[in-house]
């Protein structure tokens, strides 16, 4: 009565090995019947090609944090790479990298998306630049994205720092 169990498994082992020797092991060099075809993976259409020549694409990887993934199709939309840390930061001070996020409670008619990008300071120049159409094209964050791009060159080339409209406390 112990070994029932071993012996149990054993006559299964035996019985496995016995009907394969009786019907003939698959050769190696066959292929197996019944294979399934699966189409082709164009991984291309994964990436996000940047918009400028400045910038290289980079993989944004599904298993990350939204902030780092935001990041990096930030870069891959032409932020400069080398602000990819302080630009995680804003986005998580900013909207918890969360690009539908809306403050309404702005006194300047809210702030909005990734960014929180100020709709009564920048609605005019973002609209005369074709970069949005209203408050809803913030919530999208390609667009916010590029929008803050735009800002934060205004900055650059403006004050020699991008970052101004954010805090970076």
């Amino acid at each position: 009565m112990n070994y029932l169990a071993e012996k149990i498994i054993g006559l299964v082992l035996c019985t496995v090995f016995g009907v394969t020797a009786l019907t003939g092991a698959p050769s190696v060099s066959s292929a197996p019947s019944g294979t399934i075809a699966l189409a082709p993976l164009n991984a291309q259409t994964y990436l996000i090609e940047p918009t400028t020549t400045t910038s290289s694409t980079i993989y944004i990887d599904p298993y990350t944090s939204a902030c780092e993934q935001f990041s990096a199709l930030a870069v891959n939309l032409g932020w400069p790479a080398d602000q990819r840390t302080v630009l995680q930061a804003i986005m998580a001070r900013e909207s918890n990298c969360t690009p539908n996020s809306v403050n309404s409670k702005d006194p300047f008619g809210g702030s909005y998306g990734l960014l929180q990008i100020n709709w009564g300071g920048w609605q005019k120049w973002l609209t005369a630049k074709g970069l949005i159409k209203g408050k809803k094209s913030l919530l999208d964050p390609v667009t916010n994205l590029r929008a803050g791009l735009e800002i934060y060159n205004y900055g650059v080339e403006r004050y020699g720092f991008g970052w101004g409209p954010w805090s970076v406390k």
